[in-house]
């Protein structure tokens, strides 16, 4: 019987089209994701081959995460079909075993269900031969891939996903119950990925996700580029682990609804309540005579009550119960885990982050209670058979449809009180209290609310005009998908034309919503008018009656098309199309709006067009400059004015000068002895030439005027760092010298579409002997120590600007603030105005500040600390600080960054202000980014690198070598041991991730972050330990001496890396082989470790270890090295008082020349740990197998 059930199952869904329908989709979101970017599945494929390994298995495990709903529908359709038919009243009478039914019927379904993942296969293979694709992002086929795929994710997961589901479904007899499992095992991969954010939970979070998509990242999470292009993941470790729990958990809960199963009827529960019986005689009162209403009021009431109907019925039921349920518990866990701050950091729990959480974590759910519950509302008479008697009653389709519209508003509007409710508690429970109920109001119950609406349009239009419920929801599905990533891929940047889309908007506690209130506002209007177009349309379309023709029924809308809601849909079309108007106007015409296919265009035939002819002509350098800058926050008005001296610092005459101006400003130049030669106003790119040439050590003036009104509104605010209240920006609005290589392509794909060659290098290549870009730093380009004073005035606020306060004073309704640059600095400055509210120290001279939102005052003391720690360390050991002033100034959260400027340090609101610190292992970012920023003042602002690799050396890394310091002095070194994890976590992550090719320290690009701050911290903290910080700190010294301040050549990275070698012992000169000039990498662990107590109560230590040295090239592959290393050795106490880590028992250093060692050491207590590299200092992709528990002998 287990084959007769087992063979009607499978022959059953393969003479469906649901397979087959399943099947495309899959392969369709396949090919797209493997042969465009602009369709994602499991996130960027970066630069693995778009047919690797790596590629085929995140496929399958993502696919397998998106087809829970398609196993859902064969797992219930096993499971309830002949419940739902009625046929077990008949099936349950032959003679079958219960084993053959449920078995026969669940294997069946899971067959089934791996049918749809075939697509992942077909679709990788098949995108290779698209006509847009590049051949080269194609590697050899690995059919081990394919398999392994189907074998780790696609087979075990759709057992996993049906038994889990069948189980349920069989049990409860319900559809919609077999649907909640499916919702339940996202929430568990939902919690799985809040997890992962804290590297200690990173095991955990593999386990917990069913679909092991979590595992397969963890696994994943350090192969590089030459590792995904080759490598497989199989069934071992921790994939085999997470795989055999939920197999057992799946089958666990398959044998208990196998157990609790009966081929009995079920009985239903009868009501203890006695009917009451008339009396015969009972005399019955005359029946009135029913009367008929019309009118408004009439309208209204039966309005009224369909509204009431569609809504108590819906929130009464248990399924929207749990469905709510479901929906808060992931919100919650997603409030609770959130880590934001980096380093396993959460943040304070502000309204505006709580919102941004719950959208995160409860709109794909609330989409789908839309998607559900709308499909049950227009089909509610149908199905229930009562659709003769609904359609006849004397009731206006407009009642119905907006009736049943009204109701499923205030269902989302419920859900939205309700995750508002949620977040609430977690700010109360955390202690704050700052609720900002207007906040919650406004984004969640007006804009998300309306967001929802244009979703329930949609979703109602797509069932209107379909034939059954079940193509209404697959209708709705389709077109939510076009509608999200048609419009990217055909590279349509509009808003005009993807439906329901506002313009990107970010609430500040500083500004509110001001920059953006114009253009969203008009945007809404736009789409709600259209949304109400779709209404008429669906209440002409409403089906009553048997009707289903669509040729007859739009006949019947023509002639419903008449009356009063006739000249309503006329009156919406003419708002509609005057709305539309209005908006193409501004964000068309007077605001040029270019695409992303123009813009590359465009940049490259810039490069085309000047490059060869003008990068490599000298150029004046500035030496002075007065600006006066007035701000107009209530308009956002800007003029930035400047007159400076420009001097001919080469040794030939200069004939003409490239000027860059800012796009969408209007900027106004007069330069000494210079006149316009040719404008490219495409480009913004204008020559002017000088007559006659200016010559060598020649000092002209240069004056010009930069103003910027806003216009009308925008596609997308384009000039979000001039705002109503945080206005931050830098002197890169002014006019730039030179032609500006920022402005080439360096996507490799990009520049051969646009006929250019590859970029094998985004900066110059480290070349000492480049005298032309040693003359240019990496920062600036045609640079000088530039004498700086601004003159700035605004209305109520306070403005700040490089330099001491010279003077301030008000003058016709405005505050002036006159400020001079205490020393010539880098040409590099910002300037910031916001309502201020500032905190002040002093140290030695140098005004300590913090200016910052007066509703932000949480981390202020912790910055004012880190300030002066960072001006104790860095000035005893580096050199003198150059200004009289050390400033933190907060700006909005429209960019999440702190940078450091002369003197002053913008730090956005969105991170340090509002940081979470509660315990003492907790890593404090706050303090670290304002030592990083201050470290700056000494690293860019005094020693510069040149124009070319390696000079972030130089600036960030020896920047991050800094703050390490300060934080160490401050904080100890077990908190240095934890940053220091996450450091080199994310290096190794970021391997993986390259776009171009992964550098060397001393040749980084200055796009390479996770080089020169995450592996930049790693190698500066661990040379510091191998050869002392005194010597590196006498390095950083002679650095700052020789090259601070000073004029052309600026140094290289191999200014530092030989000052380095210089005082590095020579039995450790290898170690600037391989931390500066090579990629190096370790495998070390510890494979035994014994102790054995002795007579004098001291105990021996034997520890059996391996160690192996690898380098990689620049896509990540490795190659073995001969090991002749000093590599440390050590045992750790257990850890007391809360402490991450126990007290050092034993550390030395010891030479290594072979793969295997063995180690003998004394101690004076029992350790809880022992092993090798006991501090995980060399980059180690698995430095948990470092150390280990000893074992007595």
């Amino acid at each position: 019987m287990f084959s007769t059930f087992f063979r009607f199952e499978l022959n059953y869904w393969l003479r469906s089209m649901m397979v087959y329908v399943f099947l495309v989709i899959v392969f369709a979101l396949v090919l797209g994701a493997t042969s465009s970017d602009n369709i994602q599945v499991g996130g960027s494929l970066e630069n693995a081959n778009r047919n690797s390994p790596y590629t085929v298995q995140v496929m399958f495990a993502s696919m397998s995460i998106i087809a829970v709903v398609m196993t859902a529908a064969f797992a219930n359709g096993a499971a309830s079909r002949d419940f739902m038919y009625n046929t077990h009243q008949i099936l349950f009478t032959k003679p079958m075993s219960k084993l053959s039914y449920i078995m026969g019927r669940f294997w069946g379904a899971a067959l089934v269900a791996v049918v749809p993942m075939l697509g992942v296969s077909l679709g990788v293979l098949l995108a290779k031969y698209m006509p847009w694709v590049e051949a080269e992002n194609w590697g050899p086929i690995y059919w081990s891939a394919h398999a392994w795929g189907m074998i780790v994710f696609a087979v075990p997961n759709a057992i996993i996903v049906t038994a889990l589901i069948f189980a349920v479904a069989v049990y409860t007899r319900s559809t919609i119950a077999a649907f909640i499992a499916a919702i339940l095992l996202l929430v568990g991969s939902a919690i799985a990925s809040s997890l992962v954010s804290n590297l200690d939970n990173r095991t955990l979070a593999a386990m917990v996700d069913p679909f092991g998509t979590t595992a397969v990242e963890d696994i994943t999470r350090y192969w590089t580029v030459a590792d995904r292009n080759t490598q497989v993941v199989t069934l071992s470790g921790l994939m085999l682990a997470n795989r055999a729990l939920w197999l057992a958990v799946s089958m666990g809960v398959l044998g208990l609804a196998y157990w609790r199963f009966s081929f009995a009827e079920r009985r239903l529960r009868s009501s203890a309540k006695a009917v009451a019986t008339p009396e015969a005689n009972t005399s019955v009162s005359e029946i009135p005579i029913a009367s008929f209403h019309h009118g408004w009021a009439a309208r209204v009431a039966q309005l009224r009550s369909q509204v009431r109907v569609d809504f108590f019925e819906t929130i009464k039921s248990n399924v929207f119960i749990v469905l709510l349920l479901v929906t808060l518990l992931n919100a919650s866990v997603a409030l609770t885990l959130s880590a934001d701050e980096g380093f396993g950091l959460s943040s304070l729990p502000v309204t505006y982050n709580i919102v941004d959480l719950l959208r995160g974590s409860m709109y794909a759910f609330l989409i789908g209670i839309i998607a559900f519950y709308t499909g049950v509302m227009v089909w509610k008479e149908r199905d229930a058979k009562l659709d003769e008697v609904y359609d006849a009653l004397p009731q206006s389709t407009w009642t119905i449809f907006l009736g049943k519209l009204i109701a499923m508003m205030l269902i989302v509007a419920l859900v939205l009180c309700v995750g508002i409710v949620v977040g609430m508690i977690v700010q109360a429970f955390s202690g704050y209290t700052r609720f900002q109920l207007g906040l919650y109001v406004s984004e969640i119950l007006v804009m998300d609310l309306m967001s929802m609406f244009f979703f329930v349009m949609l979703s109602m239009l797509a069932h209107v005009v379909s034939p059954n419920k079940y193509i209404g929801y697959f209708l709705f599905v389709i077109l939510v998908i076009i509608n999200s990533f048609i419009w990217s891929a055909l590279e349509i940047s509009t808003r005009m034309v993807r439906y329901g889309s506002l313009p990107n908007y970010i609430y500040s506690d500083m500004y509110g919503y001001a920059p953006y209130v114009q253009t969203v506002a008009a945007f809404s209007v736009y789409w709600l008018l259209f949304a109400a177009l779709i209404g008429f349309f669906c209440i002409l379309y409403w089906q009553r009656g048997k009707e289903r023709d669509v040729r007859r029924r739009l006949v019947a809308v023509r002639q419903n098309f008449k009356g009063g809601l006739a000249g309503a849909v006329g009156v919406t079309a003419t708002l509609w199309l005057i709305s539309a108007g209005w908006v193409y106007y501004n964000t068309m015409v007077r605001n040029e709006l270019q695409g992303p296919a123009e813009l590359r265009a465009l940049r490259a035939q810039y490069e085309k067009d000047f490059k060869e002819l003008h990068e490599n002509q000298p150029q004046p350098h500035i030496t002075k400059v007065d600006y006066t800058i007035d701000l107009y926050p209530e308009r956002r008005g800007l003029r930035f004015a400047a007159t400076q001296e420009i001097v001919n610092r080469s040794d030939e005459p200069i004939k003409e000068m490239y000027l860059t101006f800012t796009d969408g400003m209007e900027t106004t130049v007069n330069i000494e002895n210079a006149t316009l030669e040719h404008s490219y106003d495409d480009f913004d790119y204008y020559v002017y030439s000088f007559s006659p040439p200016m010559q060598p050590g020649q000092r002209l003036r240069m004056e010009y005027e930069v103003t910027y009104e806003p216009d009308g509104f925008e596609n997308s605010l384009s000039r979000a760092d001039i705002v109503q209240n945080g206005t931050f920006f830098n002197n890169t609005i002014a006019p730039q010298i030179g032609y500006q290589s920022s402005a080439e392509l360096t996507n490799k794909a990009d520049r051969k579409d646009q006929g250019l060659d590859e970029a094998q290098n985004l900066m110059p290549v480290l070349d000492p002997a480049d005298n032309w870009n040693r003359r240019r730093t990496y920062i600036g380009g045609v640079n000088e120590w530039v004498e700086v004073e601004t003159v700035i005035s605004t209305t109520n606020d306070v403005a700040v600007a490089p330099g001491s306060l010279v003077r301030r004073w008000e003058e016709n309704g405005r505050n002036y603030f006159h400020f001079k640059v205490d020393h010539p600095s880098l040409n590099f400055y910002s300037f910031v105005s916001a309502d201020y509210k500032v905190a002040a120290n002093r140290w030695k001279g140098i005004d300590i500040e913090v200016y910052y939102h007066p509703d932000h005052e949480w981390n202020v003391e912790n910055m004012l600390r880190s300030i002066r720690d960072s001006l104790v360390y860095y000035t005893e050991n580096f050199g003198p600080y150059k200004h009289k002033q050390a400033r933190i100034i907060e700006f909005p959260r429209i960019a999440t960054f702190a940078q450091a400027f002369p003197g002053t340090m913008p730090y956005s609101e969105g991170i340090g202000f509002i940081a979470d610190i509660k315990d003492q292992d907790d890593i404090d970012m706050v303090y670290y980014v304002v030592a990083h920023e201050m470290a700056h003042q000494w690293w860019a602002h005094q020693v510069v690198g040149s124009n070319m690799q390696g000079s972030t050396l130089l600036s960030e890394t020896l920047a991050q070598y800094s703050a390490l310091m300060v934080m160490e002095k401050t904080f100890g070194r077990d908190i240095m041991r934890k940053f220091l994890q996450y450091e080199m976590d994310n290096y190794l992550r970021a391997r993986g991730r390259e776009q171009l090719k992964e550098r060397p320290l001393i040749t980084v690009e200055s796009s390479q972050g996770y080089i020169h701050y995450r592996k930049g911290s790693c190698v500066m903290y661990y040379l510091k330990e191998m050869i002392g910080e005194e010597k590196i700190n006498s390095v950083l010294r002679d650095l700052v001496e020789e090259f601070g301040y000073q004029d052309p050549p600026y140094p290289t990275s191999l200014d530092l890396v030989d000052r380095l070698r210089d005082v590095t012992p020579p039995e450790l000169q290898y170690l600037l082989k391989d931390l500066f000039e090579e990629i190096t990498l370790f495998a070390n662990r510890t494979e035994n470790a014994t102790y054995e107590e002795l007579p004098d109560g001291k105990f021996e230590i034997t520890i059996e270890v391996v160690c192996e040295k690898f380098r990689a090239d620049e896509k990540g592959k490795e190659t073995s090295v001969e090991l002749d290393d000093w590599i440390e050795i050590g045992a750790f106490a257990s850890p007391e008082d809360g402490r991450r880590y126990g007290d050092t028992l034993y550390r030395e250093r010891q030479k290594i020349t072979t793969g295997q060692s063995t180690f003998t050491f004394l101690v004076d207590e029992l350790p809880d740990k022992v092993g090798v590299d006991p501090f995980a200092l060399l980059i180690d992709r698995m430095p948990g197998d470092n150390m280990k528990k000893p074992t007595a002998k």
